[in-house]
Formats: C-alpha cells, structure tokens, sequence
C-alpha cells in the first residue's frame, strides 16, 4: 500500500514524468526489437465470432471460453509491460534532454549527430 501511495505521490508532484495512457505509445513499437514484435492476431474472425455466438464484450483477443481467464490476463500483463516500457522511454528521453540542456559538450555531440 505504501508504494501505490508514494508513487500516486510523485505522479502529482512530477506528472511531467509520466506518460499519458489515454494517448497511447508515443515512441516507436519496433524501437529496441531488432527482430520485430510478435503479432496479436485474434484466432477468429468476426464472422466467426458471430456464428460461434460469442458475446460483444468478449470479442477480442481472448474468445475462448476455456482459456479467458488466462488470456485476459495476459492481455493486462502486456498492457502493463507497454506501460512500463512507454515510462522507461520517456524517462530515459527527459534525463538526456536535461544532460543536452545543462552542458554545452553534449549539445555540441548532440547537433553534429544530427
């Protein structure tokens, strides 16, 4: 309980910090896989879906009726490893920013790699 406090804590003193969920991924989904990201892919179609009578809300990736638990929860794993990877990007983006803005020799490697 003392971590969701102290991190709700500095999310309001430093929201800069942090990135936006309703904006979705602001950095590149391919940046740090050289070999590329494995696909989602639902294993049905719509069409499908709607001839194996499967509800609404339930049409996504997890239709199986079996294996949803398992599956939803591995949709919220990856939803959380996003998250976390969106939040170390923008961190690591603002620490460089801030070493650029307070010592003119990175600024200079910084324009002439540009």
């Amino acid at each position: 309980m003392g971590l969701n406090i102290s991190g709700t804590i500095d999310r309001a003193r430093h929201p800069e910090q942090y990135p936006d969920k309703a904006k979705g991924p602001t950095f590149d989904p391919m940046y740090g896989f050289p070999d590329g990201r494995k696909l989602k892919t639902a294993p049905y179609t719509d069409e499908e879906m709607q001839i194996l009578n499967i509800p609404h809300d339930k049409r996504d990736y997890c239709p199986e009726r079996h294996a949803w638990e398992k599956c939803e929860t591995n949709n919220k794993l990856d939803d959380a490893k996003e998250y976390e990877r969106e939040l170390r990007l923008h961190r690591r983006r603002l620490r460089k920013e801030e070493i650029i803005k307070n010592n003119p020799i990175h600024k200079e490697l910084a324009n002439n790699e540009e």
